[in-house]
C-alpha cells in the first residue's frame, strides 16, 4: 500500500459504509478478532487480513517491508511453492500490500472456494514458517528491487525523508527496507510475533456471508497467538532535511495536522491534482500552478500530516513551493468563501465513496475496525471558519522541508517564507 490514501480517508470510508447499510455490511468478533462481511451477491469473493503490523510499529528498520514480503511463503501447513499451485488451479488471486500502519494479505476467488483461502490466509499469518533460506533466495533480492525502484522516484524519496524528518520514529520509520538496515530473519520473526496477533488482526470480506466467515475462521485462527493492541505513539518534531539524488528533484514540505474533518478539507482547497482530464481544476494549487504542485493529508490513528508536494526542475520548485507557502498561509488569514468550502467537502465525499467501490474500501473497513472510526457526519460541520482554524493550528506548528536532487540549486525552507 506504498503512496496509498490518508488514514482519514480510510476512516471516513468506512464509516460511510456502516451508515449505508444497504451494502449489507455486517460485524462480528470471533477468537477476538474484529471480523466484517459484505453479502452483494456479486460474482467473486473477496478476504483481507488487515494487520497492524505497518513500518510505524517495527522496532528494527526494514523488518515490516520483510514481513510483508515473506506474505505466501511457506508456512507450517504448506510451502510457498504448494500455496502457489494450490490457489492458481482455483483461480484465486493472491497480494500484499504495506503502509506506515498496516501490513494486508489479500484473496480474491469464486465464492465456492471461501474455506480453502480462508485457511490459506490464517496459515499465512499466523503460522509462517519465516525460514532462513526462502530469507536469502527470495526475501532479500525483493527488499533490493524495491529500494532501487523507490529510489528512482524523487517524490517517493521526498515524501519519505519528509516523514523521517517530521517523526523521526513511529511514523518517521521507514517504510521499505535499505541495505544498509541489515534486516535479519530475527528481526522478522520478532515483529511478527509481535504484530501478527489476534489483538492486532480485522478480518474483512466482500462476497461471503459473516456466519460463513465468522465459522471458518474460528477453525483457522485457533491456535494463533492472541498478542496484545499494538499502540500508536508517534512526536511530531520537524524540522528540514535535504539529500543529493542523481534521479531528479523533489521538494515535500509540511507541517503537524491532528486528524479531523477540517484538516481533511482542507488540504481538498489547496488540492492540486484535477478530476477532470486536461483540465487544471479549480483549486487553489491548480489554478496557480497545474499539477507541479499538490497537497496531501496523511491521517493516521493518531495524528496526521498535511503536506505539498513540488516536482520539476531546481528553479521551477523555487518558485512554485514559494507560491504554495504564501498560498497555505493566506488561508489563516481567512482567504476562503462558503463556495470554496462547499467544493471541498464534496471532492473529499466522493473521493471517499469513490474508494469504496474498489478493493481499497475492505482495507478501510479493516483499518475502522482496528481503530475507531470518525462519523462521516463530522463534515457537515465543517465550515468556513473551522477551516480557517485547522489552517492556524496547522501553521502554528514547526514546518517539515525536505529536498531532494540537486541540493545544491534546490531551495531552502527560509527561501520559501517557512
Amino acid at each position: 500500500m506504498i503512496g496509498s490514501s490518508s488514514r482519514w480517508a480510510q476512516t471516513r470510508l468506512a464509516a460511510a459504509t456502516v451508515a449505508r447499510g444497504a451494502r449489507g455490511l455486517a460485524t462480528a468478533s470471533v477468537e477476538g478478532v474484529k471480523v466484517a462481511a459484505i453479502e452483494n451477491g456479486a460474482a467473486t469473493t473477496t478476504v483481507s487480513f488487515v494487520a497492524r503490523a505497518g513500518s510505524r510499529y517495527q522496532t528494527s528498520p526494514g523488518a515490516a517491508h520483510a514481513l510483508e514480503r515473506f506474505a505466501f511463503q511457506s508456512t507450517a501447513a504448506r510451502s510457498g511453492l504448494r500455496l502457489t499451485r494450490e490457489a492458481e488451479l482455483l483461480g484465486g488471486q493472491l497480494s500484499s500490500t504495506l503502509s506506515r500502519e498496516h501490513i494486508v494479505l489479500t484473496a480474491k476467488f469464486l465464492p465456492e472456494d471461501l474455506p480453502y483461502f480462508v485457511a490459506a490466509l490464517s496459515d499465512v499469518f499466523a503460522r509462517p514458517t519465516l525460514s532462513r533460506h526462502e530469507f536469502a533466495e527470495i526475501i532479500q533480492p525483493l527488499l533490493k528491487l524495491d529500494a532501487a525502484a523507490a529510489a528512482a522516484q524523487p517524490a517517493y524519496v521526498a515524501e519519505e525523508l519528509a516523514f523521517e524528518t517530521a517523526f523521526r520514529s513511529g511514523l518517521g520509520a521507514p517504510l521499505l527496507a535499505a541495505p544498509v538496515d541489515g534486516v535479519t530473519p530475527e528481526a522478522v520473526a520478532a515483529h511478527a510475533a509481535s504484530a501478527y496477533t489476534k489483538a492486532n488482526l480485522a478480518v474483512v470480506a466482500s462476497g461471503a456471508a459473516l456466519a460463513d466467515l465468522t465459522a471458518l475462521l474460528g477453525e483457522s485462527l485457533q491456535g494463533a497467538a492472541a498478542g496484545s493492541a499494538l499502540a500508536p505513539a508517534s512526536k511530531y518534531y520537524g524540522g528540514e532535511a535535504r539529500l543529493r539524488s542523481a534521479a531528479g528533484n523533489a521538494l515535500v514540505f509540511g507541517y503537524a495536522a491532528p486528524a479531523s474533518a477540517d484538516a481533511a478539507v482542507l488540504a481538498a482547497v489547496l488540492g492540486g491534482a484535477s478530476s477532470i482530464k486536461w483540465s487544471a481544476g479549480t483549486s487553489l494549487l491548480g489554478s496557480a500552478f497545474g499539477g507541479a504542485a499538490t497537497a496531501k493529508y496523511s491521517a493516521f490513528a493518531d495524528t496526521g500530516f498535511l503536506s505539498v508536494a513540488v516536482g520539476g526542475a531546481p528553479a521551477d520548485i523555487k518558485a512554485t513551493a514559494a507560491g504554495a507557502v504564501q498560498l497555505v498561509k493566506a488561508l489563516a488569514t481567512g482567504s476562503l468563501n462558503d463556495a470554496a468550502v462547499s467544493a471541498a467537502v464534496a471532492k473529499a465525499k466522493f473521493a471517499a465513496a469513490a474508494e469504496l467501490d474498489s478493493s481499497a474500501g475492505l482495507v478501510s473497513i479493516g483499518a475502522s475496525l482496528l481503530d475507531a472510526a470518525p462519523a462521516l457526519s463530522a463534515f457537515d460541520a465543517v465550515t468556513v471558519d473551522s477551516v480557517v482554524a485547522a489552517a492556524k493550528a496547522v501553521l502554528a506548528s514547526k514546518p517539515t522541508v525536505a529536498a531532494v536532487g540537486k541540493t545544491t540549486e534546490l531551495p531552502y525552507a527560509d527561501e520559501l517564507g517557512l
